[in-house]
């Protein structure tokens, strides 16, 4: 009888824990609006510039594309750090009320996507200068590299701990007979 007890008590446990709400991840403002600063000492090197012409090319380059940046950030600061404050005080409600959240969703539409929309537009004007002096080998890897700073800027999604591991395949690694294979 304590045994069976203990069993559901456990299952209980197990499947009331497998349902909680996933944790609400803090809301970063100026990583959804892209706004990031390429260091530009750093970036030479990943491209494989070895010219010092080309490399003090890309040093301005990048210099004046992150001023123009800053400029953006400093003018938007005040409406981002508000919407982020909005959002990480709201947290779990934005699950719970549909209503609040879609409120949400159009402010964040209306703050964000006119300041990636400008980014974007200044992003182009970089690429188009870099591609004029870099070699087709090193603007590829000048796009690979950009691509990989932009995904730095997504959050992780909150992994479940309760969760079963699984393999490469997506499915649990069963094999009969103690793992032989006859």
């Amino acid at each position: 009888m304590k045994k069976v007890l203990i069993l559901c008590v456990l299952f209980t446990s197990y499947f009331a824990s497998g349902q909680e709400a996933p944790e609400f991840p803090k809301y970063n403002a100026k990583n959804q609006a892209n706004i990031f600063y390429y260091n530009f000492t750093e970036v030479p090197e990943e491209i494989k510039v070895k010219k010092a012409t080309t490399k003090s090319k890309t040093y301005n380059t990048l210099r004046l594309y992150n001023d123009k940046i800053k400029k953006i950030s400093f003018l938007n600061t005040p409406k981002l750090q508000e919407l982020e404050l909005t959002i990480n005080s709201l947290g779990k409600q934005l699950y719970t009320n549909r209503d609040l959240a879609e409120k949400v969703r159009k402010k964040v539409e209306t703050i964000i996507l006119p300041i990636r929309d400008s980014i974007e537009v200044h992003e182009k004007v970089l690429n188009d200068n870099l591609k004029s002096f870099l070699s087709k080998k090193q603007f590829k890897k000048w796009l690979k590299y950009q691509k990989a700073q932009k995904r730095k800027l997504v959050p992780e999604l909150p992994r479940n701990n309760n969760a079963p591991q699984q393999n490469m395949s997506g499915r649990r690694n069963r094999q009969g007979m103690g793992g032989r294979r006859y």
